[in-house]
């Protein structure tokens, strides 16, 4: 059987478009990846505060909670005031939750929810918790939680609820 040239021009022409179609999606996707793992919390920069005149102090990176030294950098923007700090021994609690929320076959994303929607009350404790998970198994409990939650587990489970939370408590 011969095919005419209309036959091959359409072959062709649906072979471009479904080429073009794929190339499109294929690369839509990359960069929608990229910018939702752009959006999470990162450690940007810290800003200054200049309103102070001589006594300029650093602005914490509030979107930063993660981070170990959060703490640390509230309580000195805020000196002389005092924040009330999550303990240790609670710290430690929440850090092993976490920890074995982390199944073989199946994860315990309610564990999860339930540390961060019920009992963390403000990002400086995100921050302690971090510590204490830090201590205890020597990983990033971000990128931990990254390792078994999807994007969209995440964002249910952990961002949403930190979004809302207060960046600290004054004592």
């Amino acid at each position: 059987m011969k095919l005419s040239k209309t036959t091959w021009w359409m072959i062709g022409g649906a072979g471009t478009a479904f080429l073009s179609i794929g190339t499109f999606l294929y690369f839509n996707k990359k960069v929608t990846q990229a910018q939702k793992s752009s959006v999470g919390f990162s450690s940007k920069p810290i800003v200054l505060d200049t309103t102070q005149g001589a006594n300029t102090r650093q602005v914490p990176n509030w979107s930063a909670c993660f981070d170990m030294n959060y703490t640390k950098e509230v309580q000195q923007w805020l000196t002389p005031k005092s924040i009330l700090i999550l303990d240790i021994q609670t710290a430690k609690e929440y850090a092993k939750i976490i920890k074995n929320a982390k199944g073989t076959f199946n994860d315990n994303e309610g564990a999860v929810r339930v540390i961060f929607s019920k009992r963390i009350r403000d990002k400086t404790q995100v921050s302690e918790m971090s510590k204490a998970f830090w201590r205890l198994y020597k990983i990033d409990m971000w990128q931990y939680l990254k390792s078994f939650l999807s994007q969209r587990e995440l964002a249910e489970n952990v961002t949403q609820f930190i979004r809302q939370i207060p960046n600290y408590t004054l004592a």
